[in-house]
């Protein structure tokens, strides 16, 4: 009896050491499995996958995973703690960015198109035109286009033509032309503000002409049947251009030209023009209106006031010494002999 006990004994002794065993071998397998197993959450452009694995690399998990990304693409891994942790993969996507004449297609992830343009290290000021603006997020297929804008000023110089006046005279044959004063082009600086949008300009403006040399007037002379005076006492003529109305003729008297210089008068105090003419004033006295022409009507003087006197008429060597406005003219009249018609 003591012999089976003991064997008995001894039976169970081994059976329990055995399944002490056993129970050890399964604690380390959960144990290494345990250490083994984490939770791995791939988050792809809205799409979510939970991964279990022992790997910590990002890219071996996304690799396991069939899981492709491009250069351009961002992943993000959080790293793993107690056992979790996160992918996130944001995908990029092309836009087209046009620039200072280059067309540059870009991949991207997004942002504003102010973050694209500071990623491509492009400039821009205040003036240049950003489309879209440079506040807007960016989205795929979207297209970014710089106008480098400037503000430049131009001057342009010009000839200002000059102009000719045509003075009909008596003092010439019809048709004949003299040359009082030769025309000479002025001219002027024009200064502009251009507003220049990639090189080409969009918009001008004029912001100042400024005359650097004026013109000279050409003056002609062009014989005509007119009076060289311009003024006009209202006596009516008759065909001949002879006074219907007058106190008396004095005939075959010896006519001279002259002229004067600027602003001149004469000694009677009156301003000097062509029609004011200069007398004896003891044989016809300052103010008498007279109209002066030749006795053929070749030559007409025309209305005139008698204004002035000289030496020559204080002598009696000239009868009336007719004012014209130019020194020319007065050289054209020579010494004439016209008729002198008092009108009062």
């Amino acid at each position: 009896m003591q012999n089976i006990g003991h064997r008995i004994a001894k039976v169970c002794s081994s059976r329990g050491f055995a399944v002490s065993m056993l129970f050890t071998a399964m604690s380390s397998i959960l144990l290494c499995v345990s250490l083994m197993d984490n939770t791995i959450c791939i988050n792809d452009e809205g799409y979510s996958i939970v991964y279990h694995t022992f790997e910590k690399d990002p890219n071996e998990i996304l690799e396991r995973n069939g899981i492709v990304t491009l250069s351009t693409d961002v992943v993000e891994f959080s790293g793993i703690q107690n056992g979790y942790g996160e992918i996130n993969i944001t995908r990029s996507f092309p836009i087209t960015v046009t620039a200072d004449n280059e067309t540059i297609k870009f991949d991207t992830v997004g942002g504003t198109v102010g973050d694209i343009m500071d990623e491509l290290g492009i400039e821009y000021d205040e003036d240049d035109i950003l489309t879209p603006s440079e506040n807007v997020y960016v989205s795929e297929n979207d297209e970014i286009i710089l106008q480098r804008v400037e503000y430049v000023t131009r001057t342009e110089q010009l000839d200002i033509p000059y102009e000719t006046e045509t003075k009909p005279t008596s003092l010439l044959k019809h048709g004949k032309v003299v040359t009082l004063q030769k025309g000479r082009n002025g001219s002027k600086t024009l200064t502009y503000s251009q507003r220049i949008v990639d090189g080409v300009v969009e918009e001008e403006q004029l912001d100042s002409e400024i005359i650097d040399v004026e013109p000279i007037t050409e003056e002609l002379l062009l014989g005509a049947d007119v009076p060289v005076s311009q003024l006009d006492f209202g006596v009516p003529t008759d065909e001949n251009g002879i006074p219907l109305n007058y106190q008396t003729v004095l005939t075959d008297q010896i006519a001279t030209g002259y002229s004067a210089p600027g602003r001149a008068t004469g000694a009677s105090g009156d301003r000097l023009s062509a029609g004011y003419v200069a007398v004896h004033p003891g044989e016809i006295p300052y103010g008498t209106k007279m109209y002066i022409t030749s006795s053929d009507g070749s030559f007409v003087y025309g209305y005139a006031i008698a204004a002035d006197t000289g030496i020559a008429l204080m002598d009696d060597v000239i009868d009336v010494d007719l004012f014209y406005d130019t020194y020319t003219e007065s050289k054209l009249n020579g010494r004439r002999t016209v008729d002198i018609y008092i009108l009062e």
